[in-house]
């Protein structure tokens, strides 16, 4: 929509030009739809090329104040544009058509479902350039009304379409033809489990028909998920399609090759599904560890966290005081990190976290290491955390959090601090 906007806010004309064309006379002027301090003249543009901009200005208008009426009205207008044989118009205008279009459509009291089927027809055919995610979008809205049947054949035939050289977009848009065309045999895989029609009498799951879906769309989510991008909706329909047929070592090579792979932009989501996959087959816990390290490097604030923590405070006794030592030294500054975000800062789970990390180093006689990760973290953690009206918030919100930080607090900042002789006067008083 990025170019559409950019095109919906292009000068327009002055009121001397001829408005008149189309089905009838319209009356569109700059001063009716912006002010002339925002609304600057392009002498090179003709009057067909000023009148094209007015009536998409029109149209802006007409679907921000949700006047649907009126907007069909100026885009049976604006279809005059269609015929306009400049480059750059032939490629926007059919795109244009299509989006607001159907925008339109969804909206108007008076539309009808095979209106809008027919406008994504004669845009196929006016926007070849744009034929792919014409189609894409074709398929949505006969997803949305439970046409599943209907928009795996419009994929189909947008997969084998081609038109002129294939462009670099072409590729990008053919490609998630392809991929959204193997999720709806997943879906239709997945329908037919949950009704039990797929199951054989022992229940293993080995119903021809159904391993037939299994097969067309793992052979096409294969085949995309491998190219670098975020796939997240798709690897996870093609992971529980092997957990279903017991290939566990075929879905943790999957989520381990979207998560690591370098070529892959990097995505906290890959990091979350792979943990969840180990955890709910019973991985050990040094594998479940390693995950969230990594996650903790991209997202501190992830819930996931408080786990992190978890697992960091109760690792298996291997005998190696110093190992111990540097995970519970690591849990500090996992969960110091995770309370400097404004979403946790009064969350009463991840107090109590760092009080039961800080009880773990004073057990191991280890007060310097809390004392060294305080030296850096003060000069935030006083204003964030430990002024006289955060024990103020704190008391309103969660008497809990008030004496978990109450117990924190002389073991950061002192005895004396702030926060302290506040939260005293408050529980003192209560």
């Amino acid at each position: 929509m990025d170019d559409i906007e950019a095109e919906l806010n292009v000068a327009g004309a002055d009121e001397s030009d001829d408005d008149t064309w189309g089905r009838g006379t319209v009356k569109l002027t700059p001063s009716l739809l912006l002010p002339p301090a925002v609304f600057p003249e392009r002498s090179n543009m003709s009057g067909f090329h000023k009148t094209i901009k007015l009536c998409l200005l029109a149209i802006k208008d007409a679907m921000l104040h949700h006047r649907w009426e009126d907007a069909a009205k100026y885009i049976s207008y604006y279809t005059q544009a269609l015929e306009d044989t400049s480059t750059g118009n032939q490629l926007m205008s059919p795109e244009i058509m299509w989006r607001l279009g159907c925008e339109i459509l969804h909206h108007h009291p008076n539309s009808k479902p095979e209106d809008i089927i027919d406008l994504y027809e004669r845009m196929k055919n006016f926007g070849v350039k744009n034929f792919a995610k014409i189609s894409l979008d074709h398929a949505f809205h006969l997803l949305k009304n439970g046409q599943l049947e209907e928009a795996k054949r419009q994929l189909s035939v947008a997969e084998s379409w081609r038109y002129g050289k294939q462009s670099a977009a072409q590729s990008q848009d053919l490609t998630l033809i392809r991929v959204y065309r193997g999720f709806l045999d997943y879906i239709t895989w997945n329908h037919r489990r949950s009704l039990g029609e797929e199951a054989d009498h022992n229940g293993d799951g080995s119903n021809p028909e159904m391993h037939s879906y299994f097969r067309q769309a793992s052979v096409t989510l294969q085949e995309v998920i491998r190219s670098p991008g975020i796939w997240d909706s798709f690897v996870l329909a093609y992971v529980e399609m092997l957990e279903f047929y017991n290939d566990k070592e075929g879905a943790e090579k999957v989520l381990k090759d979207y998560a690591y792979d370098k070529a892959f932009p990097a995505n906290p989501n890959a990091h979350v599904y792979l943990y969840e996959f180990l955890r709910r087959n019973n991985a050990p816990k040094r594998k479940l560890m390693e995950v969230l390290e990594i996650l903790q490097a991209l997202v501190p604030s992830h819930k996931l966290m408080l786990q992190y923590c978890f697992f960091l405070l109760n690792s298996d006794n291997d005998d190696d005081d110093d190992d111990d030592d540097y995970k519970i030294q690591r849990a500090l500054q996992v969960i110091m990190d995770l309370l400097e975000y404004i979403s946790w800062k009064q969350n009463p789970y991840a107090w109590k976290c760092l009080w039961d990390v800080i009880v773990s180093l004073l057990k191991r006689c280890r007060g310097d290491v809390l004392a060294q990760e305080w030296h850096k973290r003060k000069e935030l953690w006083m204003p964030l955390h430990f002024r006289t009206y955060h024990a103020r918030q704190d008391a309103r919100v969660d008497q809990d959090l008030l004496m978990l930080k109450i117990l924190v607090v002389p073991n950061l900042a002192g005895k004396d601090a702030e926060y302290r002789r506040a939260a005293k006067l408050l529980t003192d008083n209560a």
